[in-house]
């Protein structure tokens, strides 16, 4: 996240009333909405990524590079789970293949750390970005019976609570938080912040009627999960940021810098969300079993 000046606090306000209810709104409505979501954000983050890159004097072949991210998102929207590891499995040899190429003509200086690169672009941005794609595409999770209104109110679930954790975590750090969390990484957060977005993560636990999908225990250990994951988004979001030699992503979002900053905390935690449910599903078919 950007800096985290008491002054940024107005315009991140403002930004917020207006970013969190068109993200709610389109992950409400799911489909090819959840999906147009999906790409903008992928395709915006992964020009960020690799101006960022470039930034730090790498040269790895962005065009590439978004192209697999996005296309993961269009193979999840097409094919579901279907012969992902054939989309995976190919994305890694083009992008090696390319900066073969590009070795040919530019010398092979960087030659791999280039290539890893542009494969970070599908991995960081595509796959982890794809959470809510994720999510919708498996057919079987929890034992299939997840129907559509319920994953939308998952969708939401996860939205809010990362969107309250970042709020807790900024209002607590700015007030009372004196320790700091990880000073090697980002200076500005603090133990007190880390723990009041923890327990502002857990806030939607007042909706727990509304997800029939879920007992009250099942809710709690998602929400822990998603609030702590979306707060290592948010370390790591940081430290490949102070590797590349920048404080914030290009700005996008008033008060919030870039894509990779508004973004950062939910690319961890949808994924999150999603092993979680994958891991329920299993442990209840196990416990049918037995």
């Amino acid at each position: 996240m950007p800096g985290r000046s008491g002054a940024d606090l107005p315009r991140r306000a403002a930004s917020a009333s207006v970013f969190v209810p068109a993200v709610g709104a389109l992950l409400w409505l799911g489909g090819w909405y959840l999906f147009a979501l999906v790409v903008l954000v992928v395709a915006r983050g992964s020009w960020e990524w690799f101006r960022l890159a470039a930034n730090a004097g790498y040269r790895a072949a962005a065009g590439v590079g978004s192209a697999l991210a996005v296309g993961w998102c269009v193979w999840l929207q097409l094919f579901g789970l279907t012969h992902v590891a054939l989309f995976v499995t190919g994305a890694v040899m083009a992008a090696f293949a390319v900066a073969l190429a590009r070795a040919l003509t530019r010398g092979v200086e960087s030659f791999t750390a280039n290539a890893l690169v542009s494969l970070g672009a599908l991995f960081y941005l595509g796959l982890l970005g794809s959470g809510p794609l994720l999510i919708s595409a498996d057919d079987g999770l929890l034992g299939g019976s997840v129907g559509d209104s319920d994953l939308a109110r998952l969708l939401l679930v996860v939205l809010l609570s990362v969107w309250l954790a970042d709020t807790a975590a900024y209002g607590c750090g700015s007030l009372w938080g004196k320790a700091r969390l990880v000073p090697t990484i980002s200076p500005g957060k603090t133990r007190v912040g880390f723990a009041g977005g923890l327990v502002g993560g857990l806030l939607p636990l007042v909706f727990c009627h509304w997800i029939s999908v879920l007992s009250f225990g099942e809710l709690l250990g998602m929400l822990v999960i998603v609030s702590l994951a979306g707060q290592l988004g948010d370390m790591v979001e940081s430290a490949i940021k102070r590797d590349f030699g920048v404080k914030d992503a290009p700005l996008l979002i008033p008060g919030h810098g870039g894509v990779l900053d508004r973004f950062d905390s939910l690319l961890f935690a949808f994924p999150a969300a999603y092993l979680y449910l994958s891991a329920l599903g299993l442990l209840r078919d196990l416990a049918w079993v037995f």
